[in-house]
């Protein structure tokens, strides 16, 4: 413990506070329950691990100073706002295209009546008539409405993560606080915590923030755990410099709500669609068949539209995004320096592939024995721990060989641990103690987390008897080949019916 601070507890609800040694004997208000309370000084308990221990001096140390202010080219803001513009456009091109074909089946069926201007031929002339009549304007109509109906659906509701308490985490919440202050950013008014191999920052309230400050910063616990000090403060470096590109953060938004929007119309499916599936799938009768055709050459031609729009908006962005990559990179690398910042993209790496290969033994388990780990954190490091010694060279091997790709909204890793070398900065943070010491129980707050991860992001039905400790996955060795390490109890054979979903990796 730093000499230059107290620990000591609250009289009235038991909470720890820590404090400068000056201190001592004053009267101050507990951040926990607002009530006044002696600083005494008590000492403060011992961790578990107490070489890992980060105080709150060595971080003020570590994080003090100011980094020079890393500014957006006038020219790149220039450049993201023509393509905000041009992405706006995009739905009202869509939106155009879809009133001009309402009004096209309007027309058709004001002026379509005229092939019945003679009843000649029988009545098989007149079932063909019918046929060309209503089969253009049935599937018009139908094609219409699934044209609306991308621009009136709403986004799915999303599961809410685990805000930080900076009560329970006040080493983590310093340590955030510090890094905020060396970019010269305002803090984020919340963190959240989830399960994802990913940090991000973004707009809390979504457009009601984006002309404020309301900023929310979201970290993924799989990530903390597999870092150290220095690569963690090199990723949460990287998401707060995105906060210093005040317009082109706030451009980026727009496009990429818009972008995300075409990703979702295109390829999402909801009651509609299987309704007109189960529709098609049920008629027999060949002349039905021929107006049900025309439905669907009318869906597909409005959802093939929709795809060349989100095609065409999607790589005109996706430069411009991976441009605010690099700025933001040079912000981690200026706060963890270069060698930080290449650590956090090869342990990166390292974790991703770790990732995959423990979801697959997760989700063998739960087709097997309808259990799941208490602690995805801890169950991915006690299977990295039986991995074979080659696995952090397999896995670096595969981000040397990547390849930029045109709808790519990232530099690859490769590219940008090259901008971090050419940079070459000592950095000011360079600690490498476990990332996980910043949590007051990190443990805990582990199995917390992970629970509601089961349960709200994946949606699967567990229950806390169903969740058991990660050891009692391991009771045999892990196998040494890469594409066997997994659990050893965990069967091999055909993929299970069930998959649980991974998370992107977009740091």
């Amino acid at each position: 413990m730093d000499e230059r601070f107290s620990i000591t507890s609250c009289a009235h609800c038991g909470q720890r506070i820590e404090f400068p040694t000056d201190g001592l004997g004053l009267q101050a208000q507990c951040p926990g329950c607002g009530g006044e309370t002696l600083l005494t000084g008590n000492p403060p308990e011992k961790p578990e691990s107490a070489e890992e221990e980060i105080t709150a001096g060595e971080l003020q140390d570590a994080l003090t100073g100011v980094l020079p202010r890393r500014r957006v080219s006038i020219f790149y803001q220039i450049g993201l706002l023509l393509v905000a513009i041009f992405m706006v456009l995009l739905p009202l091109v869509y939106l155009a295209f879809a009133l001009l074909t309402g009004y096209g089946v309007y027309w058709y069926a004001i002026h379509g009546w005229v092939i019945f201007s003679s009843f000649a031929g029988g009545i098989h002339v007149m079932i063909l008539k019918m046929i060309l009549y209503l089969g253009p304007l049935l599937g018009g109509t139908v094609a219409v409405f699934f044209m609306f109906k991308p621009i009136l659906a709403r986004s799915p509701k999303r599961a809410m993560p685990l805000e930080l308490n900076p009560v329970q985490h006040p080493r983590l919440y310093q340590f955030i606080a510090h890094l905020a202050d060396l970019v010269v950013v305002s803090m984020p008014k919340r963190i959240y915590l989830n399960c994802d191999l990913n940090a991000s920052v973004g707009f809390r309230r979504g457009f009601l923030s984006l002309l404020g400050n309301d900023l929310a910063l979201n970290l993924g616990l799989v990530l903390v755990a597999g870092m150290n000090t220095r690569q963690f403060a090199a990723v949460v470096a990287h998401e707060l410099g995105h906060c210093t590109q005040w317009l082109a953060m706030r451009l980026g938004y727009i496009i990429d709500r818009i972008d995300g929007w075409f990703v979702r119309v295109v390829y999402e499916r909801d009651t509609w669609d299987e309704a007109l599936k189960d529709w098609s799938n049920s008629v027999n009768d060949l002349r039905l068949s021929l107006i049900v055709g025309c439905v669907h050459l009318a869906v597909w031609l409005s959802r093939k539209i929709l795809y060349v729009l989100m095609i065409t908006g999607h790589a005109v962005s996706c430069f411009l995004s991976r441009q605010m990559e690099y700025h933001a990179d040079s912000c981690a690398i200026a706060a963890a320096g270069s060698e930080g910042v290449e650590s956090s993209l090869l342990r990166l790496r390292e974790q991703s592939l770790l990732r995959q290969i423990g979801y697959n033994a997760l989700d063998q388990i739960w087709e097997k024995r309808r259990q799941l780990p208490d602690s995805l954190p801890e169950f991915l490091n006690r299977l990295e721990k039986g991995l074979p010694s080659d696995f952090r060279e397999d896995a670096q091997a595969t981000l040397l060989n990547e390849t930029p790709g045109i709808f790519a909204t990232h530099p690859t890793p490769a590219q940008r641990i090259q901008k971090a070398r050419r940079a070459s900065e000592a950095g000011v943070f360079t600690i490498e103690k476990s990332a996980s010491a910043l949590f007051r129980d990190f443990a805990e707050t582990s199995r917390v987390v992970t629970a509601r991860h089961y349960r709200q992001t994946l949606g699967l039905a567990v229950t806390d008897s169903m969740l058991k400790p990660a050891d009692a996955f391991f009771q045999k060795p892990v196998s040494t080949a890469v594409e066997d390490s997994t659990p050893s109890e965990v069967p091999t054979g055909p993929t299970p019916t069930l998959r649980i979903r991974r998370s992107s990796q977009t740091v």
